[in-house]
């Protein structure tokens, strides 16, 4: 039996007339598609090569305590959402991080590290796409990581790592009209 979808197309079609063709969707990629397509391809190729090369890796080392902010960040607002209170965020300069907290759902905190540090990754790709977009979401971003620094008061590489990336967002507002937030 053919689906409801189906008949419902074939009636339209039918009462509208010989005339009507029902057309379908163009899938075809446009040129703002091609580019970020390529800019991911390239990225994934330079940030594998960066990765594995010995001394070379640690060009992306602030990239990495970025993710890892996000990473505790989503921990420590998921914690705080659930009825948790946390005690301190620290980051750890060999690549890890820890969110101390109290009371909260298990089941919700621990998995909201990866879950969040991934939407917010999506999120921010998602904003490149505009302008608005994006300087509303380095404005959330910003503000995420002044809370931070209130859950992360004696931990000074996290302080650091923190105030570089607002910096870095706040500069990036300057140049070129905010393009760079793209």
């Amino acid at each position: 039996m053919a689906p409801l979808s189906h008949h419902l197309a074939r009636a339209l079609a039918a009462s509208a007339g010989p005339a009507v063709v029902l057309s379908r969707r163009d899938l075809s990629v446009n040129h703002t598609q091609a580019v970020t397509l390529g800019v991911i391809a390239a990225y994934t190729v330079v940030i594998g090569l960066l990765w594995n090369i010995p001394y070379v890796r640690y060009v992306l080392w602030p990239f990495k305590m970025l993710v890892i902010a996000f990473h505790e960040f989503s921990h420590a607002s998921t914690a705080c959402c659930t009825g948790g209170r946390v005690k301190s965020i620290t980051l750890d300069p060999h690549e890890g991080g820890a969110t101390m907290m109290s009371g909260g759902i298990d089941a919700i905190t621990l998995p909201a590290g990866y879950l969040g540090s991934s939407l917010i990754g999506a999120l921010l790709i998602f904003c490149g796409f505009d302008i608005v977009a994006s300087k509303v979401a380095s404005l959330v971003l910003g503000v995420c990581f002044l809370l931070t620094l209130w859950w992360a008061r004696k931990d000074w590489l996290t302080i650091i790592t923190v105030l570089l990336a607002v910096g870095l967002l706040v500069a990036c507002w300057f140049i070129k009209h905010a393009e760079p937030l793209r």
